[in-house]
């Protein structure tokens, strides 16, 4: 009967070849979405092209400028016209860095004031030594170097007074070992040693502070080739460039 035949009905074991095909689904199934998960996303090809175009362009880099000094060639990029007597001078590429660029200016700074000094006395020397030593009663040095001034070309410095030099020295390692108080500290100007006596940098403002740098550099640089001038014309030409009074 009916009841009968449910009871006797039996239901199937699974099989070996039942358990391969449920794995294998479930293998694909995985393999499917580990696959929709690593796959990039889909780039919108009109978005992108619209996005480049809407981009601006890149702004171009700024023109060198031309050296002052040589107006046929480019400044160098560190001589910007920042610093005082800035005339973008720099032919052989020395200042590669801001340091070395300190360096160099600060150099320059002590030769322009030594060849001032120098372009000064040495006219004086050869106009003023010949009456200050018969006054004082004693051998001028221009009458040992034919009337031209005392120097290593000329000769005459051994007869130079010892107190002189060592008044010289003396004064020098003052300077190098005295305490400087700058003008402008926080400013690091370049020869700034707070030396004004006057106290004229106190009064101007920054652009008459910068015109007074620039006016120093230039005379400085104007000495330095004007003291070369009389080394070179004495030593070729043997007679003074200042003949005495």
């Amino acid at each position: 009967d009916g009841g009968g035949a449910a009871s006797s009905m039996r239901i199937p074991r699974p099989g070996p070849l039942h358990h391969a095909t449920m794995i294998s689904a479930l293998a694909l199934a995985t393999t499917g979405f580990a696959s929709q998960m690593a796959a990039p996303a889909r780039v919108n090809v009109r978005t992108a092209v619209r996005m480049e175009e809407a981009a601006p362009p890149p702004s171009p880099p700024p023109a060198p400028t031309k050296s002052k000094a040589i107006p046929f060639v480019n400044a160098p990029a560190l001589l910007d016209g920042s610093m005082a007597g800035d005339n973008g001078f720099d032919p052989l590429g020395l200042a590669t860095s801001e340091s070395r660029l300190a360096f160099y200016r600060e150099a320059e700074i002590r030769h322009c004031r030594l060849a001032m000094l120098a372009a000064a006395n040495w006219p004086l020397a050869e106009l003023l030594n010949k009456p200050l030593a018969k006054l004082v009663g004693v051998q001028a040095l221009t009458d040992l170097t034919g009337g031209r001034a005392p120097s290593i070309p000329n000769g005459g410095l051994g007869q130079v007074n010892a107190a002189f030099w060592f008044l010289v020295l003396a004064i020098g390692a003052l300077a190098e070992v005295g305490e400087i108080n700058p003008l402008e500290p926080s400013a690091k100007i370049a020869g700034d040693l707070g030396f004004d006596p006057l106290g004229f940098w106190g009064k101007m403002d920054t652009q008459a502070k910068r015109d007074m740098q620039d006016k120093e550099l230039a005379n400085g640089r104007l000495a330095m080739a004007a003291i070369t001038a009389f080394v070179l014309e004495e030593f070729v030409s043997k007679s003074p460039a200042f003949p005495s009074l």
